[in-house]
């Protein structure tokens, strides 16, 4: 009898454990979002694509101030892979945000770095390709709360640096 209200205490526990409810890492469709990141996939727009990265990198940026006034809060360097519809896209995490707000913005970085022209924007999250909306009230943030991370920023961005809709 004893061994019977044991095993009938641990299946009743078992149970409690498993409906027990994580909040401290939400998901979005289904995966975890790690806490202070963002994340999401940018698709691009175009196909003319700089293959050769020795003169620089495609990145995702967060920027705690719009326009910006120095370098970005956060930044990734991303991969841009090409599906079987010949369109570009690059899934991205920014890591390490504090609680905020955050612009987020795809751009190409030149090597070596040149003031003024070594960031060439191309698309953002709210905005998408357009400069007049990323430059005027359309602009939308990120926000970052209670250090929970977001998920599914997703935006639309040239691929071909020659339509960058900022530079600095």
């Amino acid at each position: 009898m004893k061994n019977l209200f044991f095993a009938f205490a641990i299946a009743i526990m078992a149970i409690i454990y498993g409906c027990n409810s994580d909040n401290n890492n939400p998901t979005g469709g289904g995966v975890t979002i790690d806490p202070n990141t963002i994340n999401g996939t940018i698709t691009f727009v175009d196909t003319n694509v700089v293959i050769d990265t020795t003169g620089g990198y495609y990145s995702v940026n967060a920027f705690a101030t719009w326009p910006p006034m120095g370098n970005p809060t956060a930044t990734a360097k991303i991969k841009l892979i090409k599906g079987t519809d010949g369109k570009y896209s690059a899934n991205y995490k920014i890591l390490g945000l504090n609680n905020g707000q955050y612009v987020v913005t795809s751009a190409f970085i030149k090597t070596p770095y040149v003031v003024g022209n070594g960031v060439l924007g191309l698309g953002s999250f709210s905005c998408d390709t357009s400069a007049s909306c990323l430059f005027g009230p359309g602009v939308q943030r990120v926000t970052i709360e209670n250090n929970n991370g977001k998920a599914d920023i997703n935006f639309k961005s040239f691929a071909d640096t020659s339509k960058k809709i900022y530079k600095f």
